[in-house]
């Protein structure tokens, strides 16, 4: 029992170590999150970085309803050349890049590659959580010959190198709506309304 509590403590260790940067994974959920780089991954930039939480997009969907039209013209005047979203997907996708459909679509993709790519962070934390998770008679049960204390290294090393990818896509992600709006800052419910109409 000395033994496997030894191998357990040594494991924890070593899966700390490698993730002391990263020991909150973030995600794009119904509320997305963006993590600092360096940071723990619980991100509280999301003003212009996402869409905004669900209150506010709650909230500012009661307010939109309220003033008729589903307040859609003030958005649409806040947009401004942004409505160029309202094109065919296939417009979009063949514009120029330097136009602003051109732009759209790059914004667009690198908001779905940023999903994409966290949905697989998430993926590899959990899979070292669940390894982490183990109790010592769940261990010699999946772990008869040993190797546990490699397994949670491998996992642990998966997820670290998962979450550098989510945070260059991230890094990608803010970058193209910095150029799509020439560094403007939009209300929240101007961006939920972006989002909406580039179906993300």
């Amino acid at each position: 029992m000395i033994r496997k509590t030894h191998v357990k403590t040594k494991v924890l260790c070593i899966a700390a170590m490698l993730c002391m940067t990263s020991t909150t994974v973030f995600t794009l959920s119904a509320t997305p999150a963006f993590a600092e780089r360096g940071g723990n991954g619980q991100g509280n930039g999301r003003s212009n970085d996402a869409r905004g939480n669900q209150s506010e997009r709650s909230n500012g969907a009661s307010e939109r309803q309220a003033s008729g039209n589903n307040g859609r013209g003030h958005l649409a005047r806040e947009l401004g050349n942004l409505n160029a979203a309202h094109a065919n997907p296939n417009a979009l996708a063949n514009a120029s890049p330097n136009s602003m459909p051109g732009k759209l679509y790059t914004y667009k993709m690198s908001q779905e590659d940023f999903a994409a790519v966290v949905a697989i962070q998430d993926e590899k934390y959990e899979d070292l959580q669940n390894l982490i998770g183990l109790t010592e008679e769940e261990i010699e049960a999946a772990f008869p010959e040993g190797g546990y204390e490699e397994a949670v290294t491998a996992a642990a090393i998966a997820y670290e190198m998962a979450r550098e990818d989510a945070l260059d896509a991230q890094d990608a992600a803010k970058d193209s709506l910095a150029v799509l709006t020439d560094g403007r800052e939009l209300s929240e419910a101007a961006l939920a309304e972006l989002w909406r109409v580039l179906g993300l």
